[in-house]
């Protein structure tokens, strides 16, 4: 990239960072989805050095509405609430240390383990911009707009500036997808790139298990290097680069079938077990019905996705939702007019780094309607541990309606309008979340 480019990219971290603190200090307590949960998993691992055990009592849906009903007021512990203790604890064990040393300077804990997952969000803007970077060598435009949108989705923000571990699993699991492209890129990928492949795997199986797309894209990167594969050579590294995934996240399951009992590694089971109350998907298709239910799930998607705050409770206005609307049907216009014109070519032709990114998407979505197969979850932010993907479909789609010496001005505008949009909602809807 050019030094100009280089500059503009810089622009957009700084941006992304800048913002990302301010919704850390500005959205009130509690305010993000499941963030007592989380907290006091980070609380639990800096005070013990231990993971929590996920036990009867960690969730009290009466108790817990009301909280979201009060707005979380100062008079109402949320210590009781440790239903996110089943999940993999590497980043809690991470934000322990900013916890702690928040303690020792007198500073909000809090706050601190919020910064610090908006500091790993900053490294996702960063690797979204190398996805991309990788894929588009010569299109510097593409590289800092994919950025910028990743940078720039308000309800994005306000997650990776929240205590929450999908800022990690959204950085493992793009790091995973950058390494995949560039061994679909190479030539002759060296057993090192397949060994790093594999600690990045092994990193997402300690972080979330929405980071577990990782296996499969994985396996579809070999799938496609098969002849490669098959070499003893390679055959070699690729074993070793499984190991090295499989050393890292074994001993984490098995400490979960000694806790949980026998083949619920995950702790999904117990979790199941425990969130009694919890708005079942059944429950609402004997109420709303199909198509009311598919009508609901489309729409709050869409919004939430874009920003609905708190705990669901405070969306962007009406006026916002329309251009998004109109973005998303352009880009996806777009995406149908380019494959209409290489409609011969297609799929033979596609590039392996093209259909990864597609797969990756398909994925993150097929695991989204297979969690509302059982509970109520309509919530978008479900779909941004692909959001890297997604942002540069959206910057490909949308510049396919326009002439080459025109798309980096409408990219930055682009850009521009989802900056103005997070910067709206930081000061206007974010101080109505408080009790």
């Amino acid at each position: 990239m050019r030094a100009p480019d280089r500059l503009l990219l810089t622009l957009v971290l700084l941006w992304f960072l800048a913002t990302a603190a301010l919704y850390a200090w500005r959205t009130p307590r509690w305010q993000a989805p499941d963030e007592p949960a989380h907290f006091n998993y980070v609380r639990h691992v800096a005070e013990t050095g231990r993971p929590p055990v996920l036990v009867a009592g960690c969730y009290d849906q009466a108790y817990l509405e009301r909280l979201k009903r009060l707005r979380f007021p100062p008079s109402l512990s949320v210590d009781s609430i440790c239903y996110e203790a089943h999940q993999p604890p590497l980043y809690y064990y991470l934000a322990a240390l900013p916890y702690r040393l928040a303690l020792i300077v007198g500073a909000d804990p809090l706050l601190a383990v919020r910064l610090f997952s908006a500091l790993l969000g900053g490294g996702v803007v960063m690797v979204s911009a190398a996805i991309a970077r990788a894929l588009f060598p010569t299109r510097p435009d593409v590289v800092v707009a994919t950025a910028g949108v990743v940078a720039g989705v308000p309800m994005h923000v306000a997650i990776l500036a929240s205590a929450n571990n999908d800022a990690l699993a959204e950085l493992v699991l793009a790091l995973a997808v950058w390494q995949m492209v560039r061994l679909l890129k190479k030539a002759a990928p060296s057993p090192k790139e397949w060994y790093v492949l594999g600690g990045i795997v092994g990193l997402a199986l300690l972080t979330k298990t929405t980071a577990y797309l990782a296996l499969p894209l994985a396996l579809a990167v070999l799938w496609w290097r098969r002849p490669e594969v098959a070499t003893p050579r390679l055959r070699r590294s690729v074993a070793v680069a499984l190991c090295i995934a499989l050393a890292l996240g074994l001993p984490w399951f098995a400490r979960n079938s000694l806790v949980y009992g026998g083949a619920d590694v995950l702790g999904l089971r117990r979790h199941e077990a425990v969130v009694v109350g919890q708005p079942r998907t059944a429950e609402w298709l004997a109420e709303l019905g199909a198509l009311r239910l598919a009508k609901r799930l489309v729409f709050t998607t869409f919004h939430s996705f874009w920003g609905q705050f708190g705990w669901m409770a405070a969306p962007l206005p009406s006026w916002a939702y329309s251009p998004l609307w109109l973005l998303t049907g352009l880009a996806g216009a777009g995406w149908a007019l380019r494959l209409w014109a290489h409609r011969r070519l297609w799929p033979s032709a596609v590039p392996r780094g093209y259909a990864l990114l597609a797969l990756w998407v398909g994925l993150n979505v097929a695991a989204y309607g297979w969690y509302n197969l059982t509970f109520v979850q309509h919530q978008g932010r479900y779909l941004f541990p692909s959001l890297p993907a997604l942002a540069l479909f959206l910057v490909l789609g949308v510049q396919e309606w326009l002439a080459p010496r025109y798309r980096p001005i409408a990219l930055g505008g682009l850009v521009a309008g989802l900056a103005g949009l997070t910067w709206w909602s930081l000061w206007a809807i974010l101080p109505g979340l408080a009790p």
